[in-house]
C-alpha cells in the first residue's frame, strides 16, 4: 500500500460509520454473508467480514447481502462492495477488514465504479440517483438523477484512457453518455425492450464498448459509444440468447468475451462477431448460473457459480471441477484479484422470497 493510501485511511478513520446501525453482529441469523476469500485459486474459501472494533464491540459484515464487487484498477488492495441495503462497504487491505463511509451507508447500490486513473474518484448509483466522490468517499455529489423515480440507473463504464468519458444505462433501456466526468449527459441509444444490465469496455481497445440488455440482445460500439450495432447476427443460431444473464470481457484475449444466457455459456475471440459454445458440467446445463469471472491474466481459467457450487476450468472449458460453496446463499459476484490471481472473492445474497 502506498503512502497516499495510508494517509487517506487515517483521514477517513474519523469519518466512518461503525456504530452497528448498518453492519451487523455475528450473533444474527444468516451470518454466512458478506465476502468469502480464497488464496489458493478457489480450492478453499474463508469468510472475511471483520470490522475494526469500536469501544470493544465485535462488529462484522456477516449478515450483509452483496450485489457487486469492485476492485480498484490501480490498487488491488482496495475493494468496494455494493450491497442490497447497507450502501457501500470498503476495504483497503484486500478484504481482511471492512469499513463504511459516513454517507451512502444504507440502501440498495445498483452499481459502483472506480476511476481507473484516479483512485479517489468513485461513482455509485442508488435507485434513480447517481453519486460521485472525488475525495475517496469522504463526501459525495449528486450530478445526475432520473426524473422518473421508478426508473433505476443500472450500469456504468468508464473509458480506461479517458475516464471522463462515461456511459451509463438505466432500467428503461436508455443509454447515456458524458464526456465531462458526469457533469452533463446525452442519450446515445434507446433499446427496444428492457433494462441495460451491463456495460463492458474492451480492456485492450477502450473505444470499443459492449452492452447487454435484458431482452434486446447485445450491442457493440467502436467509437466510445456514439454509434451502436446489434450483435444478433452471430447469435441467431443459439436459442435463448435474448434471455440475458451476464457479459464479461476476457482481458487476456484480444476481442475476448464470455456471454451467459438461457442458452448457457458462449465465448467470442472476435469482439462478438462469432461465438463458440463452452460446454458446462452436465448438472449446470439446466442450472442457473448466478455469476461468472475469468482470470485476467489467463483466458483458460474460468469460474462460474450455480446455486450450491463454484465451478472452475483451467483449460478454457474443456473440463471442469466443482466445489460445494461454504454457504447456502446465492453467489452474486465473483472477482479475481488482478495482481495476485490466486486470490478469488465471492459475494453473496439471500434468494428472493
Amino acid at each position: 500500500m502506498n503512502h497516499k493510501r495510508i494517509v487517506m485511511i487515517l483521514l477517513l478513520a474519523g469519518l466512518l460509520a461503525l456504530g452497528g446501525c448498518t453492519v451487523t453482529g455475528p450473533s444474527q441469523s444468516n451470518s454466512t454473508g458478506g465476502i468469502w476469500r480464497s488464496t489458493d485459486s478457489g480450492r478453499t474459501f474463508v469468510q472475511t467480514v471483520k470490522v475494526p472494533a469500536v469501544d470493544g464491540k465485535i462488529i462484522t459484515i456477516s449478515n450483509v447481502e452483496v450485489t457487486e464487487i469492485a476492485i480498484d484498477p490501480s490498487d488491488s488492495q482496495a475493494i468496494y462492495l455494493g450491497t442490497k441495503s447497507n450502501g457501500i462497504i470498503y476495504s483497503y487491505d484486500g478484504g481482511s477488514s471492512w469499513r463504511q463511509f459516513r454517507d451512502l451507508n444504507n440502501g440498495l447500490v445498483n452499481f459502483l465504479t472506480v476511476d481507473p486513473k484516479n483512485k479517489c474518484v468513485l461513482y455509485a448509483a442508488l435507485s434513480n440517483k447517481l453519486y460521485k466522490s472525488i475525495d475517496c468517499g469522504r463526501t459525495w455529489q449528486n450530478p445526475y438523477y432520473h426524473q422518473k423515480p421508478d426508473v433505476y440507473l443500472t450500469a456504468m463504464a468508464l473509458n480506461r484512457n479517458d475516464p471522463n468519458n462515461i456511459l451509463m444505462g438505466d432500467s428503461s433501456g436508455e443509454l447515456l453518455k458524458s464526456t465531462n466526468g458526469g457533469q452533463s449527459w446525452k442519450t446515445v441509444l434507446r433499446t427496444k425492450s428492457g433494462s441495460i444490465l451491463d456495460i463492458v469496455v474492451d480492456p485492450n481497445d477502450s473505444p470499443t464498448v459492449y452492452i447487454g440488455t435484458q431482452k434486446d440482445g447485445l450491442y457493440k460500439s467502436t467509437d466510445n459509444g456514439d454509434n451502436w450495432a446489434g450483435l444478433g447476427e452471430g447469435l441467431k443460431s443459439y436459442s435463448g440468447t435474448h434471455e440475458y444473464k451476464k457479459l464479461i470481457a476476457d482481458p487476456a484475449t484480444e476481442g475476448g468475451l464470455i456471454f451467459i444466457s438461457k442458452y448457457g455459456m458462449l465465448r467470442s475471440t472476435s469482439g462478438g462477431v462469432n461465438w463458440e459454445v463452452v460446454n458446462l458440467l452436465p448438472v449446470s446445463q439446466a442450472a442457473l448460473i448466478y455469476a461468472v469471472s475469468v482470470n485476467p491474466k489467463n483466458s483458460k481459467e474460468i469460474y462460474y457459480a450455480t446455486q450450491n457450487s463454484l465451478v472452475k476450468s483451467v483449460d478454457g472449458g474443456q473440463t471442469w471441477s466443482s466445489i460445494k460453496l461454504p454457504y447456502s446463499r446465492l453467489t452474486s459476484d465473483i472477482a479475481v484479484n488482478p495482481t495476485d490471481t490466486k486470490i478469488i472473492y465471492l459475494g453473496n445474497n439471500l434468494p428472493p422470497k
